[in-house]
């Protein structure tokens, strides 16, 4: 599955596998979903980042507009699930905050 990970003040195309255990690995940690567009894209963060005192992820927290902490994915939704994020959602968060 096509994401973009956001970390380290870089966006970067990742292939994902869509499995509870891909995310937790990604986000080093159980996961969190913060809605970014309602029914096309999510952000999954780790649920205890701020716990952890993970540092803050400064691209993620200006594309989330709350403060967010570790690791982030943008993925796309469909209903329930996890999908590829949207190309062109992936190319406008690029231009925009890169």
């Amino acid at each position: 599955m096509k994401a973009l990970k956001l970390e380290d003040n870089n966006i970067i195309d990742i292939d994902i596998d869509n499995t509870l255990e891909a995310f937790q690995t990604a986000v080093d940690g159980h996961i969190e979903t913060v809605g970014i567009v309602p029914g096309i894209v999510v952000m999954v963060v780790n649920e205890e980042g701020l716990l952890r005192g993970m540092a803050q992820n400064n691209i993620a927290s200006l594309v989330a507009r709350r403060y967010i902490v570790g690791p982030a994915l943008i993925v796309g939704v469909d209903e329930e699930d996890f999908t590829d994020v949207p190309a062109e959602t992936a190319q406008w968060l690029k231009d925009k905050y890169l």
